[in-house]
């Protein structure tokens, strides 16, 4: 197999799983039974599924998905807003950022841009989720392996999955990633988020992954957001 570049994108598209022949990373969220929830998750997936990033490419999250809109399809559903939890078009698709955020962070891709939720959403832990709002916020992260990489990813049985496919490099590390509640009062949470490569055992690198300060207002209810 060789390098995908750009003029082989349909090509490396064309071949399947033998372009992407290895799994480097999967992750998993749990989400509720709630039809126009669903319905906006499922959307927002069916948009990423199978996309294709080529060695250098940046993926941007509102640029694939695109607005949410009605005519689109979306449904309202609870977001955050203003320090509040109202009623929202396309409410609920932070699960699916949030998501591929961790499946990406366990890849050892590039975040370049990142922004936490107001409140700990309740399918993560602190640090470990990804909000946007379209021309506002985005999730961004660059492929920064030396192979393309496919994103697959599946909506269904309460359980919103996200695969990332592509082909293991000569020195490939063992990833794990971890969040700290740095700090808790009445009224805030801190937290950092941190990504460790080892080789053989050994630690090789531990950074911190949050782009700025991640600070969320403390709630005393949950809210799928």
């Amino acid at each position: 197999l060789h390098l995908c570049d750009r003029r082989q994108r349909q090509m490396c598209i064309r071949a399947g799983v033998e372009a992407f022949p290895d799994l480097l990373a999967t992750f998993s969220t749990k989400y509720s039974s709630n039809k126009d929830r669903t319905t906006n998750l499922r959307l927002a997936a069916h948009k990423i599924n199978g996309h294709v990033l080529l060695p250098g490419e940046t993926f941007s999250y509102n640029k694939v998905v695109g607005e949410r809109t009605i005519a689109a399809g979306y449904k309202e559903a609870a977001v955050y807003q203003n320090g509040e939890v109202v009623q929202g078009l396309g409410g609920g698709i932070c699960q699916i950022s949030s998501t591929l955020f961790n499946a990406v962070l366990l890849s050892n891709l590039e975040i370049v841009e990142l922004h936490n939720h107001q409140f700990v959403p309740s399918y993560v832990t602190a640090g470990r989720d990804a909000t946007v709002v379209y021309g506002v916020k985005d999730f961004k992260f660059k492929n920064s392996r030396k192979y393309a990489i496919k994103i697959n990813c599946s909506v269904s049985g309460g359980v919103a999955t996200f695969n990332i496919w592509g082909k293991k490099q000569d020195t490939e590390y063992d990833v794990s990633v971890y969040a700290k509640v740095n700090s808790k009062t009445s009224t805030a949470i801190k937290s950092s988020t941190y990504r460790t490569l080892k080789l053989n055992g050994n630690v090789v690198k531990t950074e911190n992954m949050q782009i700025s300060p991640t600070k969320y207002i403390k709630k005393n209810h949950k809210n799928d957001m």
